[in-house]
Order: structure tokens, then sequence, then C-alpha cells
């Protein structure tokens, strides 16, 4: 699935930028837009598998699905704050916060001919809780992996 496919891609973004990444952006923002970009796109995979069959058991199964996770509600709740700047109605009861100024870049000498490297962990806030940002990202796509696999089983 092609959405799946690009979630994937963008955690992976995450996971180097963890792990420390070759630093190719001119502002460390573009950095977190690529976290806050993971977020968006995962949520939508919920749009993605109701539009692949759009009944409205399916849809209820899928949102109920979403409200049933803890990290499924917190992605959703941070991907429409991201998008729309305020939440008019949420899974959680608050608007979810990105947090990511720790980072860190590192020079090497021109004698290593390492590059520039940039590391980041960030955090989403919601309530008092804190929770760091990539294993969030890990479990919710843990979670929508299982769930297309269930429902790919169901349709055999």
């Amino acid at each position: 699935m092609e959405q799946l496919h690009r979630v994937q891609r963008y955690l992976e973004r995450i996971q180097s930028i963890y792990s420390g990444c070759s630093h190719q952006y001119k502002y460390v923002e573009y950095y977190e837009d690529d976290v806050v970009s993971f977020f968006i796109h995962c949520h939508h995979l919920l749009d993605w598998l109701i539009l692949n069959n759009p009944s409205d058991t399916r849809k209820k199964e899928l949102n109920d699905f979403v409200n049933s996770h803890e990290e499924l509600k917190i992605c959703a709740d941070l991907c429409n704050g991201k998008k729309h700047y305020k939440l008019s109605r949420t899974r959680t009861g608050e608007q979810p916060e990105l947090n990511g100024n720790n980072w860190s870049i590192v020079t090497f000498t021109k004698e290593t001919g390492k590059p520039v490297t940039f590391f980041n962990k960030y955090e989403i806030i919601h309530y008092t809780n804190k929770y760091d940002a990539l294993e969030l990202a890990e479990s919710c796509v843990e979670l929508w992996r299982n769930k297309i696999r269930e429902m790919a089983l169901k349709a055999i």
C-alpha cells in the first residue's frame, strides 16, 4: 500500500535523525518538519483504508481501532493540530505538542573527511506525559501493520 510505504520512509527519517544523519538542511526546523510529516501521513492511513473499502462498517471499525489505542489517538490529535493550527475536536481531550530543542550538530576536521552530522530526539507532550517521538512512531506503525494484516486475512 502506497501510504504505508510513505509512512515507513518518514519513520526511517526519524530513525536517521535519532542515530545521527548527514546535516543536509539549511535550518534545523526542517528535521522537525520530517517528524510532523510522519504523524500526518501515519494518521492518514486511516483515510486510505476507509477509501479502499468505503462502507460505514469499515469506517466505524477503523475509527474504533484508532480510538482503542492511545498511541494512534495522540498521532491523530498531533496530526490534526499541526494541520489546522488548533483542534476543534480531539480524540484525547488535548492537543499534543512536539518538542525537539535538544539538537546537536557534530563537525569533524577536514582530515577525517567525515560530514557534519545532525542529532536530535523529539518528545511529544500530552497533558503531563512525555512520549519519545520515535518510540511513539514505531508503535503506531506496528499497530497499523497488524491491523492491515488482520484486514487482509479477513478478506481471504
